[in-house]
C-alpha cells in the first residue's frame, strides 16, 4: 500500500513537471519578454477579454463621473460636476478605474487581470459616440494583492500592454509604421503589434476589430533598445517651461519621489546662460538630456507630419533616464502622417520658425546653428535611407497584406464596435497614405537640399 502511494505521488509529480516544461505554456506565462510573439512582424494575433456586465457597469459609472456623460451621449448629465482635470478640452480627468477581467489567447488563459480604459481625445470622443471600440490597458498582475495566484502574472513576459483602436486612422498601420521609422532613425520607440480583439461586455462576445498592442516604456523597452537599465520614466503633460509636479507623472520608482533629473532638465533648458554663455548652456543641457536624439526625433516627426505632440500639445511623449541622461520617447502616433488636425492644430514646418518660446525645448535648441545643422542633416539622412517612396510603398504593401483579410473576410468590424463605416474605408485610407507619403517625400527633398 505504501509503495502504491509513493508511485501515485511520483506519477503526479512527473506529470506536473511535464506540464510545466511545455514550451508554449512556459513562454505564455514566463517572465522573459517574448517580443516575437507579442509583437509579430508578419501576422495578426487575437485576444478575447471577458469583462461581464458587472464590470462594464462599474466602468460606466466611473466614466460618467469623469466625463459627466453617459456612454453614447454628448449631453451632460444634469447636475453632474466633473473632477478637476489638466485643463485640456479633450482630457478625461485622472485615470479610469481598473476592473477584473479574464484574458484568453488560444488555450492559454490569464485570470483576474486588471482592465481599464485609457486616453484623452480618443477615449472622450469614443465614449460620447457610443462606440465600443474603446482604447484600453491591461495589467496582468494588477490584483495580485487580492489574488495571490496572480502575483507577478505575465503575458509572454510582459506585465502591461496598451491597446489602441486606431482612432482617426483607417489605415490601422500608422502607429506601427511610425514607431518602426523612429527606431530605424535611431530614436527609441515602443514595439507595436496587430491584434483582433473580442470583448464580452455582458451581452456575449463581440468582435471589436483590429487594435494595436503597444508595449509600455518603463518595463522592457528602454533596456531592450539601449542595452542600459532604465531609471526614472516620466509621462509629462508639460511644455517644460517650469517644473510642476502634477504635470510630470512618474511611471516607475514612485516610492522614491525623486524628480531631480527632470527638474535639472527644465532648469537647463530655460537657463539664462543660453543667452550670455551658449557653450556652457549646451554643455549643461547635454549633461542631462540626449539633445542629438531629440533632434533625430524632430527630423522624423516633422518629415512625416505629426501635429499631435510637443510643439502643439503638452503630451504624447515620455522622458526616460538612462545613466543619468534623459531621453525623448514619442508616443500615441495614430494621428501622424497628416499636416492638419483638430482644434486648428497643424504639424510643424520643417524650419520650425513658427514655434514660440512657450515650447522651449524646440525653440531654444533649434535657435542654435550647430544643433540646427545637425537636425537638417538628420532629415536628409532619414529621407535618403528610410523615407524613400520605394521603401515606404513596399512597407505599406506588406502591412496592407497583413491587415486586408480583416476587412475582406466574413467577420468585419462594424459600428457600434468600430469607427469604420464600411470595409472600403480601409482601402481608401491606405491609398491616401501612399499618395501623402510620395508628395511629402518631394517636399522634404527640396528642404534638405537648401
Amino acid at each position: 500500500m505504501r509503495l502504491a502511494t509513493i508511485f501515485v505521488v511520483f506519477l503526479l509529480f512527473a506529470l506536473a513537471c511535464e506540464k510545466n516544461t511545455d514550451p508554449s505554456v512556459s513562454k505564455a506565462f514566463g517572465k522573459i519578454p517574448d517580443y516575437d510573439w507579442v509583437f509579430p512582424e508578419a501576422e495578426m494575433r487575437s485576444m478575447v477579454i471577458q469583462l461581464g456586465q458587472t464590470n462594464w457597469d462599474k466602468i460606466q459609472r466611473d466614466m460618467e463621473y469623469r466625463t459627466t456623460r453617459k456612454f453614447g451621449s454628448a449631453t451632460t448629465i444634469p447636475g453632474a460636476v466633473p473632477p478637476a482635470g489638466n485643463g485640456s478640452l479633450d482630457a478625461v480627468p485622472g485615470d479610469p478605474i481598473y476592473v477584473e477581467a479574464d484574458v484568453s489567447q488560444g488555450s492559454n488563459k490569464w485570470q483576474k487581470v486588471g482592465f481599464r480604459l485609457k486616453g484623452n481625445a480618443s477615449l472622450n470622443a469614443t465614449w460620447r459616440s457610443g462606440v465600443y471600440k474603446l482604447p484600453f490597458k491591461i495589467q496582468f498582475d494588477e490584483f495580485e494583492d487580492k489574488y495571490a495566484e496572480t502575483k507577478n502574472q505575465r503575458f509572454y513576459g510582459f506585465k502591461e500592454l496598451s491597446f489602441a483602436p486606431s482612432y482617426g486612422d483607417n489605415t490601422f498601420m500608422k502607429e506601427k509604421l511610425l514607431t518602426d521609422l523612429f527606431r530605424k532613425a535611431g530614436v527609441m520607440a515602443c514595439k507595436v503589434g496587430y491584434y483582433k480583439v473580442y470583448i464580452d461586455f455582458g451581452q456575449g462576445q463581440k468582435y471589436c476589430g483590429v487594435y494595436q498592442a503597444i508595449e509600455t516604456v518603463e518595463e522592457h523597452m528602454v533596456e531592450n533598445q539601449s542595452g542600459i537599465k532604465v531609471g526614472n520614466v516620466y509621462k509629462p503633460e508639460s511644455n517644460l517651461q517650469t517644473f510642476i509636479t502634477a504635470q510630470i507623472e512618474k511611471q516607475n520608482n514612485k516610492d522614491l519621489n525623486d524628480y531631480s533629473d527632470v527638474k535639472a532638465l527644465i532648469t537647463a533648458i530655460n537657463s539664462p546662460t543660453r543667452v550670455n554663455d551658449r557653450p556652457l548652456w549646451k554643455k549643461e543641457l547635454e549633461a542631462i538630456f540626449d539633445v542629438k536624439g531629440f533632434l533625430k526625433y524632430l527630423a522624423v516627426n516633422n518629415t512625416v507630419g505629426n501635429w499631435d505632440t510637443y510643439g502643439q500639445v503638452m503630451h504624447n511623449y515620455f522622458l526616460a533616464n538612462t545613466n543619468g541622461v534623459l531621453r525623448w520617447i514619442p508616443y500615441d502616433l495614430n494621428l501622424s502622417f497628416q499636416m492638419k488636425g483638430g482644434l486648428n492644430r497643424t504639424a510643424l514646418t520643417m524650419d520650425m520658425k513658427e514655434v514660440g518660446s512657450q515650447w522651449p525645448l524646440i525653440r531654444y535648441i533649434i535657435d542654435d546653428p550647430e544643433y540646427y545643422a545637425f537636425y537638417k542633416s538628420a532629415v536628409k539622412d532619414f529621407i535618403t535611407k528610410y523615407f524613400t517612396p520605394t521603401a515606404m510603398n513596399e512597407y505599406i504593401k506588406k502591412h496592407k497584406a497583413i491587415l486586408a483579410p480583416s476587412f475582406t473576410a466574413s467577420e468585419i468590424e462594424k459600428p457600434p464596435y468600430s469607427y469604420l463605416q464600411n470595409p472600403q474605408s480601409f482601402d481608401q485610407a491606405v491609398s491616401d497614405l501612399e499618395k501623402y507619403i510620395n508628395e511629402r517625400y518631394v517636399a522634404i527633398s527640396a528642404f534638405a537640399k537648401d
